[in-house]
């Protein structure tokens, strides 16, 4: 597992909607829906066809499962991506300093700056962000904190149910607005992560699961199963449970923000990407080294 944890954003926001295009759109497509799914074969009074059948709809079923999650997750991968580059300012320590370790930066940056929240705005209130409970304050908090991370995400889990059975692969991305009295994040994977293995129970190779159309006796069908038998033989030496990639973005706090500060989780799709993708810091770095430099 991988860890990676305003004119400037106006012009993204009209370059692409959230679940549109942009200009440097490399995220997978994503093919229509099964019709399998909503136009349900009628018992034909052959045993052998009506049993392929059924085994048709359930493949759709699953592949179009599968296809809704990717959209919604690329969706908000999107979210996450086009705060990240249009308003890089917003996350912690991103600006310059001087030995001293004084903080300088050009009074133009500043006035971006007044105009970069809307983006990370967006991004901590939207629907399908899952607010998380507020960082603990010591010790003696963390395991309240651990509780009520359960909670959160089961609550969550609840409300969305196209998320309830995940049939694809996840990252997260933790989005932190630290307390007013500071806060180490060092540990803050190592309690969110076994929470959303738990809960939301992502697998990372979940096509695994997808239902065959093989025939039974089909000499491809016994091929099929004694590679499939092999492959999940295989994953038990794997922590399957499992994101494949996770990422904290900490953002400076602001005068609205509360002195608890605030937590919040996204989904993303985990797999599909290439490398620059996954990373949405990668990605980020590329897309701002591009635009400075007219590419």
């Amino acid at each position: 597992m991988s860890h990676e944890l305003s004119t400037v954003g106006q012009r993204h926001f009209m370059d692409r909607d959230v679940f549109g295009e942009d200009e440097e759109d490399d995220y997978p497509r994503i093919g229509p829906p099964e019709e399998w799914d909503t136009e349900v074969p009628q018992p034909t009074g052959d045993p052998a066809r009506d049993r392929f059948n059924k085994s048709l709809l359930a493949w759709s079923t699953y592949q179009n499962l599968e296809l809704a999650q990717k959209r919604l997750l690329i969706a908000m991968d999107r979210l996450v991506d086009g705060a990240m580059w249009s308003a890089p300012y917003q996350i912690s320590a991103s600006g310059a300093s001087d030995g001293d370790g004084t903080r300088r930066r050009p009074e133009l940056l500043d006035l971006v700056e007044q105009h970069e929240t809307e983006p990370w705005q967006d991004l901590l209130s939207f629907p399908l962000t899952l607010p998380l409970p507020s960082l603990p304050e010591n010790t003696a908090d963390r395991r309240t904190f651990r509780d009520a991370l359960y909670l959160s995400m089961e609550d969550f889990r609840g409300k969305w149910p196209i998320l309830k059975n995940l049939v694809v692969p996840i990252k997260v991305t933790m989005l932190v607005v630290p307390p007013q009295q500071g806060k180490d994040l060092d540990n803050l994977a190592l309690d969110v992560l076994p929470a959303v293995h738990e809960v939301l129970r992502p697998h990372i190779e979940p096509r695994r699961f997808t239902p065959r159309l093989l025939a039974e006796g089909d000499p491809a069908a016994t091929q099929t199963r004694r590679e499939h038998d092999q492959a999940l033989k295989r994953l038990k030496s794997l922590n399957v449970q499992s994101v494949t990639a996770y990422q904290v973005v900490e953002l400076k706090r602001r005068p609205e923000h509360p002195p608890q500060g605030l937590l919040r989780l996204t989904l993303g799709l985990g797999d599909g990407y290439d490398h620059h993708t996954q990373s949405l810091w990668k990605r980020t770095d590329r897309r701002l080294w591009r635009r400075l430099h007219g590419l």
